[in-house]
């Protein structure tokens, strides 16, 4: 507008000064400047012609030349004057021209820059209309103002319930009024607020996390407002409480997980005086890995929620439990009295979960080995506490399982050693430091050899014979049991081929396999494809497996021991009276010899109850058609005893001791 005004004056002056030298300037000037210079012509002309001459003739001649040039001069004079004026017209004239073509060029630019002016209001508001995210306005005393539509929505609001209301009273739970009060006060005080997280009611009563930035906006006037932009967090909290509960929960038991149990003890730690003890126990579930294997993962995890379930009922607060991992948990105990208190918590929780578990008619035998760790005494921070406890864990395994074992010092060492000999191992295995020795079964009654049990030896190049008793656990703990298994099977197979071949097909061969072996899917295959390559009487090889294996999950058993009897072979119990309900199971299996276990064998002399007991096993075999095998004869009161009571087989060191390959032949060509 300035612009245009000063147009309008530059063209008013320039117009009005030129009617004013039209009207009075010019004529003014012409008359003044041509009566001026006649009064000069008059006067001087006259004078100096009467000097140049008094001749009147000449006189006369020279006025009229005079008067010619009066009219010259005149003329050149007018020409002068008008054609000045003329020009200062004309410049005046350009210059009203390009003002007026300056100010129609001025009245465009703001006519576009109103109209870029109002697209941006526009082009504005629609973001502000659009957008994603909720802008309101707020004045100094928390009323609103204006709040786009997204934050409408976002509240459940109309925008004629929201203005002229104070948004902490409609917008906020009774519990965050005073919070968000007073970050209003800041913010009114010229603060800027940046990434603050607050919680929202909406009409409806929902609540909704919002992420806020305010600051003051001040104006010319005096007069400021709050602007806000939120953003609604609400479904990121409930992913950041799921990710918190992923990295923090086991999702299979619900049990907090190693990670959590570990910040927790760590807490414990730091809070704790040495007066005040709490306990640490690592649980891990005897052969769990019978389950998997048998019934799948699917089974196997419904177990360990069964465990989870108890467990979780059991231990309150302040004591914690946790799912360390596949089939390990943990508890810690706090405030612990005594060893003994302990102990009885402990069973307890074992009697809670259970000693056998069912599921679509398999039945597990539930055993668990614990190892127990107190605070401070076996460790002072989280990291040695948990391996204390792993390690007292792996003895209690070690031990025969199901057991709670307190950590000892010594532990550790003969961890260490454990590890050794699992390596050593693996390498005999690799390069067949073992060998197979026979032990050869008799007729009691005639004496006469029916039969071979294939022991497994280990000769060692460096420190020798090495006892099964301390190798085998160690195989069927790591898992090394299948490929020295397969081993054992092979080399066997490989005697009976050669014994067929020499004349002694009618000795019957003993093999024994372990319950890994019967659970696995994996390795049970492979077992049955390498028995079928051999050209053997089948019906002459017994297939030995242990009470115990059999009852971690006998239905399965059942149905692996039917395969092998379909082919041919002979099944028998061993170490028959040292597990669990044998009597129960004896009518389901589908077996044709019991083994009846050496620590039955050495009560014999003693003529008490368990001696009555093998009476009357004998008698049930007898009554049942099984054949009874005993085991670990070393005395001639036990040989006449078990005669005594009709118990036709046996093997120990008072008939033979196990022999070599080499000694077993000439102990056969010698006999027949």
């Amino acid at each position: 507008m300035m612009i245009m005004n000063c147009g309008k004056r530059k063209i008013l002056y320039y117009t009005e000064r030129l009617k004013q030298e039209n009207h009075h300037s010019i004529p003014m000037m012409i008359t003044m400047v041509y009566g001026v210079i006649g009064i000069l012509w008059i006067l001087l002309s006259d004078k100096l012609l009467k000097v140049i001459t008094n001749d009147p003739v000449i006189y006369r001649q020279l006025q009229t030349y005079k008067g010619w040039l009066y009219v010259l001069i005149t003329m050149i004079l007018l020409y002068t004057l008008i054609k000045k004026r003329v020009k200062l017209m004309e410049s005046a004239t350009n210059e009203t021209i390009e003002a007026y073509i300056q100010l129609r060029e001025t009245h465009q630019e703001l006519i576009s820059m109103k109209k870029e002016l109002e697209y941006q209001r526009r082009f504005t508001q629609k973001i502000i209309d659009d957008a994603p995210v909720i802008i309101g306005i707020w004045d100094k005393d928390g009323k609103i103002e204006n709040l786009n539509p997204f934050g409408q929505t976002t509240f459940g609001y109309k925008e004629a319930e929201l203005t002229n209301k104070k948004w902490f009273n409609l917008l906020l739970s009774q519990e965050n009024k005073l919070k968000m009060h007073n970050a209003f006060e800041k913010i009114s005080q010229g603060r800027e607020f940046k990434n603050y997280e607050s919680q929202f009611i909406s009409k409806d009563g929902r609540s909704i996390d919002i992420l806020w930035n305010s600051t003051m906006l001040n104006y010319d006037d005096g007069s400021n407002k709050v602007i806000s932009v939120g953003i609604d967090i609400t479904e990121r909290k409930k992913y950041e409480e799921s990710f918190r509960y992923i990295a923090f929960y086991d999702s299979l038991t619900g049990l907090i997980n190693r990670i959590m149990f570990e910040n927790e003890i760590s807490k414990l730690i730091s809070s704790k005086s040495e007066k005040n003890k709490f306990a640490v126990t690592y649980i891990d579930i005897d052969n769990f890995k019978y389950i998997n294997d048998t019934l799948g993962h699917r089974v196997g995890d419904e177990f360990l929620k069964h465990v989870g379930m108890h467990l979780n009922v059991e231990i309150k607060a302040p004591n914690l439990v946790a799912r360390l991992g596949g089939d390990e948990f943990a508890i810690v105990f706090m405030d612990i009295e005594s060893d003994q208190i302990l102990i009885e918590k402990i069973e307890k929780i074992k009697k809670g979960i259970g000693r056998t578990w069912s599921s679509n008619n398999h039945q597990f035998f539930v055993s668990m080995s614990i190892g127990v760790v107190m605070f401070p005494d076996h460790g002072n921070n989280t990291i040695e506490l948990l391996k204390s406890a792993d390690i007292a864990m792996y003895a209690a395994k070690q031990g025969g399982k199901d057991r709670v074992v307190f950590y000892k010092e010594d532990m550790e060492k003969n961890n260490l050693e454990h590890v050794q000999m699992a390596n050593k191992l693996q390498f005999g295995i690799e390069n067949e430091e073992f060998t197979l020795f026979y032990q050869p079964q008799f007729r009691l009654n005639t004496g006469e050899i029916i039969g071979m049990e294939a022991l497994v030896r280990w000769i060692h190049p460096i420190e020798g014979f090495i006892a099964p008793i301390d190798f085998i656990p160690l195989a069927e703990e790591t898992g090394q049991i299948y490929s020295l298994e397969r081993w054992i099977v092979k080399k066997a197979l490989q005697q009976k081929q050669q014994w067929e071949k020499t004349g002694f097909g009618h000795i019957e061969l003993s093999i024994n396999l372990s319950g890994k072996t019967v659970a696995s899917d994996v390795d049970f295959h492979q077992l049955e494809m390498l028995v079928t390559t051999f050209d053997v009487d089948y019906s002459k090889i017994i297939i030995e497996i242990t009470e115990t294996a059999i009852i971690s999950n006998i239905e399965l058993v059942i149905e692996r021991l039917n395969r092998l009897k379909n082919k041919g072979f002979k099944i028998a119990l061993d170490d028959f009276g040292t597990g669990y309900s044998s009597l129960t199971y004896l009518k389901k299996l589908p077996i044709d010899i019991i083994k009846l276990d050496k620590s039955f064998i050495n009560l014999i002399p003693q003529n008490n109850i368990d001696t009555l007991i093998i009476k009357h096993i004998l008698s049930l075999a007898h009554d049942l058609k099984y054949e009874v095998v005993a085991e670990g004869i070393e005395t001639k009161e036990q040989l006449e005893y078990l005669k005594k009571y009709y118990c036709k087989s046996g093997q120990g060191y008072l008939l033979s001791k196990p022999l070599s390959h080499e000694e077993t032949s000439d102990l056969l060509d010698r006999l027949f």
